[in-house]
C-alpha cells in the first residue's frame, strides 16, 4: 500500500518530513516488488522514536507496521523470530507463553524491534548488552529487491553489520533474537543524595542484575532505581497513580517560562517523590510512562570514566544559565561485536541529558557535547549529535568494513538521505 501528501514526524515532532511516496507493505513480497519498481532515495520507520533525522526523506519512506508479528521460536536455544515492525510493547507478551524473555531493555518499549536494534538500542546492567547483540539471524531486503537471510554461518558480514545498520544497508524485515527463560522483576525506585550515589554507584551496579540514576541540576539530590529477578507475587496496580509524566509536562513548561523555576521545580518534585516498588513480568516491569515529549542527547563513553564524566557534565551545566527541568540518565552497557554498535569492544556508561520540546535544546546539548568528546565518548544513533563520518570513522574499528559492505549492498546508494550521507561518507 502507497500513500503521498502526508508528512511523517518523529515522537518528539523534531523531526518530520514529506516523502512523496509512504509505503506500508502487508508483506515481504509487497516490498521487494516495491523496492524493484521504484527508483530514488528510501528509508524506513517503525514507531519514530529516534531522535535524529535517521528517517528523514522527501522520496520513498517505508513504514513497518505492518510487518508485525512472531514467526518462529525455538524452545532449545530460547531464541525467537520477529518481524521487524513488532512493536517492543507486543514482544513481551508474545514471548511470555512460549517461556522466554527479553535479556534486557529500557525504560520506552514503543520501539519497532528493528528501530531497536537498528541504532543499539539499551537497558542498563553490567554484564547486559544491547538489543543489537541479542540479534542472532536477520532477512535483510537489499535496495534491488535481493532478499538475503543472514546468520552466524550464512553470511555473517551481513548479521554483523546489519545488527545495528542504521537502515543503511537495505530494510530488515526479521529478526531473531537470542532470550532467556522468562522471569520476574522486582522494582526499587527511591532518592538519595547524589554525592552518595556517586561514591556508591560501582557497587550498586555490582550488587543489582540492573542499576540506573537520574541526576537533577539544580539540586543535589538523585533518584536510584534497581531492578532484580523476584518470584514474589505481582504487586496489584495501585487505586491512584500521580500522573509523574503530566505533572513532568507541566512543570517543564512552567521551568522554562519563569526565571529561576528550574530549580524551585526541581525541589518540589524530588520533595513529592515517594519510594516505589512493584513486582512482575520482566517486560511490565521494564518500561516507564513516557508522555512528556523531550529531545535527547546521548553518549556511550568507556565504563571506567563514566562517573568522573558525570561529575564534569553536572558541574558545567550548574555553572551555565542553561535552564532545564530533566536530569542526567546514568547507565551501563556491556561490550559487544557488532560492528558498528557504539558499545564494539568496550564496557561502557551510558550517558543522557534530555530537553522538554518547549525548549530549544541546542544551546544545552552544544555545551555538554564536547565533554562526551573528551571521554572518548560514541553518539547513541537515534539520539542527537553533531558527529560526522570523519571523527566517526576514528572510533570504530571496523569502520571500513562496514563501508565496504554497505557499498556493495547498495552501491548506488539508495538507502542514504542527508543525515545518512553525514554520518557515513567520508569526505
Amino acid at each position: 500500500m502507497a500513500e503521498s501528501g502526508a508528512v511523517w514526524r518523529n515522537w518528539s515532532g523534531l523531526q518530520q518530513s514529506a516523502p512523496a511516496r509512504w509505503w506500508r507493505p502487508g508483506s515481504e513480497e509487497e516490498l521487494v516488488a516495491l523496492l524493484q519498481g521504484s527508483t530514488g532515495e528510501v528509508r524506513v520507520t517503525g514507531a519514530g522514536h529516534s531522535f535524529s533525522a535517521l528517517c528523514q526523506t522527501s522520496e520513498n519512506l517505508v513504514a513497518l507496521d505492518q510487518l508485525s508479528g512472531l514467526v518462529s521460536h525455538d524452545a532449545g536455544r530460547l531464541t525467537a523470530t520477529a518481524m521487524a515492525g513488532t512493536p517492543l510493547h507486543a514482544l513481551g507478551p508474545l514471548l511470555w507463553p512460549l517461556g522466554q524473555g527479553l535479556i534486557n531493555q529500557g525504560d520506552i518499549d514503543a520501539q519497532s524491534l528493528a528501530g531497536a536494534c537498528g541504532t543499539s538500542t539499551h537497558g542498563t546492567g553490567l554484564g547486559l548488552a544491547s538489543f543489537s547483540a541479542q540479534v542472532r539471524g536477520l532477512r535483510l531486503v537489499t535496495p534491488g529487491g535481493e532478499v538475503i537471510d543472514a546468520d552466524s554461518e550464512t553470511h555473517p558480514d551481513i548479521l554483523q553489520a546489519g545488527a545495528t545498520s542504521l537502515g543503511a544497508l537495505g530494510i530488515v524485515t526479521r529478526i531473531t533474537l537470542q532470550n532467556r527463560a522468562r522471569y520476574q522483576l522486582a522494582e526499587r525506585e527511591y532518592l538519595l543524595p547524589l554525592s552518595e550515589v556517586l561514591s556508591n554507584f560501582e557497587q550498586l551496579a555490582r550488587d543489582n542484575r540492573h542499576a540506573e540514576f537520574w541526576a537533577f541540576f539544580r539540586t543535589d539530590k538523585a533518584l536510584v532505581k534497581v531492578l532484580n529477578e523476584s518470584t514474589a507475587p505481582p504487586t496489584a496496580k495501585p487505586r491512584f497513580n500521580l500522573p509523574v509524566d503530566k505533572v513532568l509536562d507541566i512543570t517543564s513548561r512552567i521551568a522554562h517560562g519563569v526565571a529561576g523555576a528550574d530549580a524551585w521545580m526541581q525541589r518540589l518534585l524530588t520533595a513529592l517523590h515517594s519510594e516505589v516498588r512493584r513486582v512482575g513480568r520482566s517486560h511490565e516491569i521494564f518500561p516507564s510512562p513516557r508522555a512528556s515529549r523531550f529531545n535527547e542527547m546521548e553518549y556511550e563513553l568507556p565504563l571506567a570514566r563514566g562517573l568522573e564524566c558525570v561529575e564534569e557534565v553536572m558541574a558545567t551545566v550548574k555553572r551555565s544559565s542553561l535552564r532545564t527541568l530533566f536530569p542526567l540518565e546514568y547507565r551501563t552497557v556491556a561490550a559487544d561485536d557488532v560492528w558498528l554498535s557504539p558499545f564494539y569492544g568496550r564496557d561502557s556508561a551510558s550517558i543522557s541529558i534530555h530537553q522538554h520540546v518547549c525548549a530549544d535544546h541546542r544551546p544545552l546539548f552544544d555545551l555538554v557535547e564536547p565533554i562526551f568528546w573528551k571521554y572518548g565518548g560514541r553518539p547513541h544513533w537515534g539520539k542527537l549529535h553533531s558527529q560526522d563520518a570523519a571523527r566517526l570513522a576514528e572510533l570504530y574499528p571496523r569502520w571500513d568494513d562496514a563501508a565496504r559492505l554497505r557499498e556493495r549492498l547498495d552501491p548506488q546508494g539508495r538507502m542514504l538521505n542527508d543525515h545518512l550521507r553525514k554520518l557515513l561518507l567520508l569526505p
